[in-house]
């Protein structure tokens, strides 16, 4: 008996939750796509060093507003999603207002450490006075970008993961476009103006959020008992986790920011999220098989998860390679649709393509890792990572600016994948690159 194809194959692990999902990666693609427009909008109106000034702000207010969030927007998707399927609105009611609340006074806290830490730490180099002058709006802004995380991950928790990403992403990021074209047009774009629409852009968000939130929940002020002790107990673990990924994925541009100047932030940031786009294969094909890999796991049916974990690598790589082989032979191309300016951050692109072929070659490991009871070992692995990271921008960025940058976090993620790949060897005897095995019969 013939065996199926492989895509008819991984075809029957989609379930009804794929077009959630597949909404959800539309609406994250859509995201993207309009964050990049955006960044190429600023890199013409402004030009690298303001638009690396613009990276260092929006950077710092995602620092600042990881920690004071304390984890309570994982705790609403887990709070909201159990007293939404146990039908008890009032409970979902009640735990969204504690965690909203709780994030915007924490926000709210935040303000005045955040702004003596980015007024004497060394961000911007040369143009630190500039960066401090827009710190007012900088520090307006950390509320309503705490906030929203909250709201999106308490839509998720409702079975709206569409609505979620939309307002996460394509919400801010169109408002942000649509302001800084009418700065534009007005001949008033500077980089004070447009951090300006940025928090403008977080504030409608929220607003616009919560107005939809109140159209989903039949009762938005209805009350239930439930524990502020038992959300923080939840939330403030997972905190350490957010922070081990924040240091992997801001040390980079704020090490830049210090020990470089603000045109290398631009050039660098415009490199970093045109490589970024890579991973969205990954994280659609991720967001159907990893619910999978965890049933297949708990009912240990070890063959059907081997044979899925190998599949789900093999469409990542065959989907995603095309675009990542672009990267590679034209980077300079590319980089000067931004401007000539950033047609020196070509070997920057290079290096993070590289490691995006080895991100996406490697399959879903940590989602393997995780759904597989392996949390702490994909933790150390993190921790790991991310003081290579630290210490490696440290040491290149001096010598090499935004490619000591780019060589240092390539190096990072790809250890840090390449690591994960061996545990899921050992610990699941599971090897995601085995594309030999791709045919076999199931």
């Amino acid at each position: 008996m013939n065996a199926r194809p492989p895509s008819t194959r991984f075809l029957k692990y989609a379930n009804r939750y794929s077009i959630g999902a597949v909404l959800a990666l539309s609406m994250q693609i859509a995201g993207a796509a309009l964050s990049l427009l955006v960044s190429f909008l600023l890199a013409k109106l402004v030009g690298a060093s303001d638009l690396g000034l613009y990276f260092l702000c929006v950077t710092s207010i995602e620092i600042f507003s990881t920690v004071s969030r304390l984890g309570l927007e994982n705790a609403a998707l887990k709070f909201i999603s159990i007293a939404h399927n146990s039908a008890e609105p009032a409970t979902v009611a009640t735990v969204y207002r504690r965690c909203v609340g709780i994030a915007a006074s924490s926000a709210t806290v935040m303000i005045l450490p955040a702004w003596l830490i980015l007024s004497y730490a060394p961000i911007g180099t040369s143009q630190h006075d500039e960066f401090v002058a827009l710190l007012p709006v900088l520090m307006v802004a950390l509320i309503p970008v705490t906030m929203l995380a909250v709201q999106t991950e308490s839509f998720k928790a409702i079975g709206r993961p569409g609505t979620a990403v939309f307002t996460q992403t394509v919400l801010p990021q169109s408002i942000i476009l649509l302001l800084s074209l009418f700065l534009a047009w007005n001949g008033i774009a500077t980089i004070h103006s447009i951090l300006a629409a940025y928090t403008c852009a977080f504030l409608a968000a929220v607003v616009l959020a919560f107005l939809r939130w109140r159209m989903s929940i039949e009762n938005v002020w209805q009350k239930a008992k439930f524990s502020t002790a038992v959300l923080l107990r939840t939330s403030l673990p997972i905190l350490i986790v957010m922070s081990l990924n924040l240091v992997m994925a801001w040390t980079d541009t704020i090490v830049l920011g210090m020990l470089s100047t603000t045109d290398q932030v631009g050039i660098y940031g415009i490199a970093l999220r045109i490589s970024a786009t890579a991973s969205f294969v990954l994280i659609a094909i991720g967001s159907v098989v990893a619910p999978q890999f965890a049933a297949l796991h708990a009912s240990g049916n070890h063959a059907e998860l081997d044979a899925l974990a190998r599949r789900s690598s093999f469409w990542t790589l065959v989907i995603t390679s095309p675009l990542i082989l672009i990267f590679l032979a034209f980077p300079a191309q590319i980089l000067g649709l931004f401007g000539e300016q950033f047609v020196g951050g070509a070997w920057s692109l290079r290096l993070l393509a590289l490691s995006q072929l080895i991100h996406v070659s490697t399959g879903q490991v940590t989602s393997l890792l995780i759904m597989t009871g392996h949390e702490k070992l994909l933790r150390n692995n993190m921790m790991f990572s991310a003081a290579l990271n630290l210490v490696g921008n440290v040491l290149m960025v001096p010598l090499f600016g935004s490619l000591g940058s780019a060589m240092s976090t390539a190096f990072a993620v790809s250890v840090m994948k390449i690591i994960s790949w061996w545990i899921v060897r050992q610990k699941l005897r599971i090897n995601t690159v085995d594309y030999l095995k791709l045919f076999s019969p199931t």
